[in-house]
């Protein structure tokens, strides 16, 4: 083995623990954050500069999980990382379509994003961001539906295209 790839995977070695601790071993932020590092398209790795990269902005908010134990951080960086077509697919589902049929929500995002909402409904089930139940219907971790609302609430965070574009009722509300 050549010193260039020795030293690339010790680096890559090193990226990884410094990747579980900002995870503090939680199992969605590790999912999410390990996802948002592989490229399907090329079926490999990102490369190291991207975990760097992902790293950096993790540890500028100390870890990918708030003092609330939330992921808010990692989720802040895949949703950035995303398409917008795929942006307003995870704040649809986080908002509104949760527990509705598969193929309602794609004949949905069908007609608003075309024919390419199909590629991003799969990158959005790769990534874990939402899965599907034994009856075919939407579903998204609570904690993601939890975070994806939270960042409808802080427009600062949110694109401008995104903000003011969902209304939801939250349990027991009116």
């Amino acid at each position: 083995m050549d010193l260039d790839l020795q030293m690339s995977c010790k680096e890559l070695e090193d990226a990884e623990r410094e990747l579980i601790s900002a995870c503090k071993g939680l199992p969605l932020a590790l999912q999410l954050s390990g996802n948002s590092l592989y490229c399907s398209k090329r079926n490999q790795l990102q490369p190291l500069s991207a975990w760097k990269a992902a790293l950096a902005a993790l540890q500028l908010g100390r870890s990918a999980v708030d003092s609330e134990g939330k992921l808010k951080g990692i989720l802040s960086i895949t949703f950035k990382a995303m398409d917008q077509a795929q942006q307003h697919m995870f704040l649809d589902v986080a908002t509104a379509l949760q527990g509705q049929p598969k193929e309602f929500a794609l004949a949905v995002w069908v007609s608003w994003h075309g024919a390419h909402a199909s590629f991003f409904y799969e990158d959005l089930e790769r990534r874990n961001l939402l899965r599907i139940g034994n009856e075919q219907e939407l579903q998204m971790h609570d904690v993601l539906v939890a975070l994806g609302r939270r960042m409808l609430l802080d427009v600062d965070e949110l694109p401008q295209q995104l903000r003011g574009s969902r209304l939801w009722v939250q349990d027991g509300e009116l």
